[in-house]
């Protein structure tokens, strides 16, 4: 018969102590092991965000030097700004039928009529739809400052409703919402319903904010009513501004 071997209390204690000493020392390893995963973690989550904000980065210096070069190219003549809009058509008034009166664009393809607000829209909506393009350029506002559509429930409102026609038979369609050109000082002098412009300009912004369509700003083309482009009534543009008009609307649509 074994006997049992009773260990002594300085042997216990020994025994105790070794043990918390193996306790500590794998809870130290454990720690340095996690420890080094976290900042491994951390560090390759670091490099995978530099890398991204390169790869985005160069992305956009590309982009940029793309439209430098597209702009250059207009500019000299080496490329028709209006062979960039053989897939799209333009919703307007008389202002955008400048675009097919002067042959810049086919008849077919500028949805406008003389007098015509946005509430026009609806008129063309079979046709676009019949013809399906890619881009869809929108153009209004003298016609709509001059009879108060601002006050029928909020211009942009109304404006985002007539759009909406468009783009339910024409999803795939990039919706592009320019901005409405001031008519010349003398002009608006004689007709104070056009000096609206900046007002209805910042309902349309929103517009296209809130529905992630493209809004393209023409206040620098026309310096606010003072530049060189109106006809004699100070409200339609002269032939060359066209050329003008749409590289601003390519050039915008190219940047986004």
């Amino acid at each position: 018969m074994k006997r049992k071997v009773k260990l002594k209390p300085k042997a216990k204690r020994a025994g105790i102590i070794f043990l918390a000493v193996i306790v500590v020392l794998s809870g130290f390893l454990i720690y340095r092991v996690w420890s080094h995963n976290a900042t491994l973690a951390q560090g390759l989550d670091y490099i995978q965000e530099q890398e991204n904000k390169k790869v985005k980065e160069l992305s956009s210096s590309l982009k940029d030097k793309k439209n430098a070069e597209m702009e250059s190219a207009i500019e000299s003549g080496q490329v028709d700004v209006f062979a960039l809009f053989d897939d799209a058509v333009i919703f307007g008034d008389s202002r955008v039928m400048g675009f097919s009166v002067y042959h810049f664009f086919p008849e077919s393809h500028v949805l406008a009529s003389s007098g015509a607000t946005i509430k026009d829209i609806s008129n063309w909506v079979n046709q676009a739809q019949s013809m399906n393009p890619s881009l869809i350029f929108f153009s209004y506002g003298v016609n709509d400052m001059g009879l108060g559509l601002d006050s029928e429930g909020g211009y942009d409102a109304l404006y985002q409703s007539q759009i909406e026609q468009v783009v339910k038979v024409c999803p795939d369609a990039t919706i592009v919402v320019n901005s409405i050109i001031s008519a010349t000082p003398v002009a608006i002098e004689k007709s104070p319903r056009w000096d609206k412009v900046d007002e209805y300009n910042k309902k349309i912004k929103a517009m296209c904010e809130k529905n992630d369509w493209i809004y393209v700003d023409n206040s620098e083309i026309c310096q606010n009513g003072n530049a060189d482009i109106y006809q004699a009534d100070g409200v339609h543009f002269l032939q060359p501004f066209y050329t003008t008009w749409a590289e601003n609307m390519i050039m915008t649509v190219r940047k986004q």
